[in-house]
C-alpha cells in the first residue's frame, strides 16, 4: 500500500495547532479539498465532501501530539489519515500521512496528495494570519 507524508512549518505553538486540527468544526476552514461542511453526529462528524457524506471520527491524543482521522467514505470502506504536531523552535511542524486504500486508483491517490498540499497551506494561513480588525 502506498503512502504519502507531507509536512509544513507553522509559526504557532503546538498546543494551538493540535487544538485547531482536532476540532471537527474547523475542517472546512483548512481541509478545503475534503470538507465542504460538517455536522456533529454523536462522537463523530458527518463531513459533506464533494462525493457525499463521510462519517469521520477524530481522535486526539494531546500528550502524544497526534490527531487520527478515521473515515468511512462508503458503507463497506474505511480510510484513515494521521497527523502529528511537534515543536519546531517557537512554532510547530505539522506532519500529515495518508495511505492509498485498496481499490483507489493511482490517479485518484495523486489527486488526494495534491489536495493535501493545498490543505496544509490553508492550515498554515488559518493559524498564522491574524486579522487586525
Amino acid at each position: 500500500m502506498r503512502s504519502d507524508t507531507q509536512t509544513i512549518t507553522i509559526a504557532t505553538k503546538p498546543k494551538e495547532v493540535l487544538s485547531f486540527v482536532g476540532d471537527g468544526d474547523n475542517l472546512p476552514r483548512w481541509a478545503i479539498g475534503f470538507a465542504k461542511s460538517v455536522r456533529r453526529s454523536g462522537p463523530a462528524w458527518i463531513v459533506q465532501s464533494g462525493h457525499g457524506e463521510v462519517p469521520t471520527l477524530i481522535v486526539v491524543d494531546e500528550p502524544a501530539g497526534t490527531v487520527d482521522f478515521h473515515m468511512q467514505p462508503a458503507p463497506d470502506a474505511e480510510a484513515s489519515a494521521y497527523a502529528r504536531v511537534v515543536p519546531n523552535g517557537e512554532g510547530s511542524e505539522f506532519i500529515f500521512t495518508q495511505m492509498q486504500q485498496p481499490g483507489v486508483p493511482d490517479e485518484l491517490f495523486e489527486q488526494l496528495v495534491a489536495a493535501v498540499r493545498h490543505e496544509l497551506a490553508a492550515l498554515k494561513a488559518q493559524l498564522e494570519v491574524r486579522c487586525p480588525l
